[in-house]
């Protein structure tokens, strides 16, 4: 085989090999969008799709670069399109933080915030979590409070207007359970667990 005979050999097989790679590609993109339809009916089924695919892609193409690319790519897509899993805990309101978890500054002085203080977009106040209203009171630091329990973490909604839910009563989360102060709309929030304060922004995210 003279040179100008083996270089058209090589052009002509890298264009089938990257005709076969392409027609994999759209057709792991097209498995996606089946998957992502039949995901809303039957979750198994969408699992079998999913499989499937991987070895459909494994039979297709013997090269192991050509596999792992498509593999890759595939993985890329799903993990985009694909909806995450919803958390178990919802933001209490719509707004911005205005005092951070821990030590915090002002002027010369400094504290220790054991939770958050958020200045809210709206009055109602929703519950993070389900769980039991395990006390409504107030007092000096909290002015009214709702302290709701779940699962071992004690909920502490501070600086209140009114509550809308009694001591004892089952609630779910994103429930309202009270109202803010039409004057300053800030909510005082904190999270217990054995004793020690947790950052409420690690369960639940502002953005929501």
């Amino acid at each position: 085989m003279n040179k100008i005979t083996k270089k058209r050999f090589n052009i002509k097989r890298k264009d089938q090999f990257n005709k076969r790679l392409a027609f994999q590609i759209i057709f792991s993109i097209l498995l996606v969008a089946a998957v992502i339809v039949t995901k809303q009916l039957n979750n198994d089924f969408s699992k079998h799709f999913l499989n499937a695919a991987d070895v459909k892609m494994s039979e297709s193409i013997k090269t192991d670069e050509a596999k792992l690319s498509i593999k890759e790519f595939f993985a890329d897509i799903k993990g985009k399109i694909l909806p995450e899993k919803k958390s178990e805990y919802v933001a209490p309101v719509s707004g911005k933080i205005y005092q951070e978890y821990g030590l915090n500054k002002t002027g010369e002085s400094s504290y220790y915030n054991h939770g958050l203080d958020i200045i809210s977009n709206t009055q109602s106040i929703r519950s993070v979590s389900d769980g039991k209203v395990a006390k409504v009171g107030s007092n000096e630091k909290l002015l009214n409070y709702i302290i709701v329990e779940n699962d071992g973490k004690l909920f502490v909604y501070g600086k209140i207007e009114e509550a809308f839910v009694d001591e004892g009563d089952k609630i779910s989360g994103g429930d309202i359970i009270g109202t803010l102060n039409t004057e300053n709309m800030l909510l005082h929030i904190e999270v217990w667990e054995n004793g020690e304060s947790m950052n409420p922004s690690k369960l639940f995210d502002m953005n929501e």
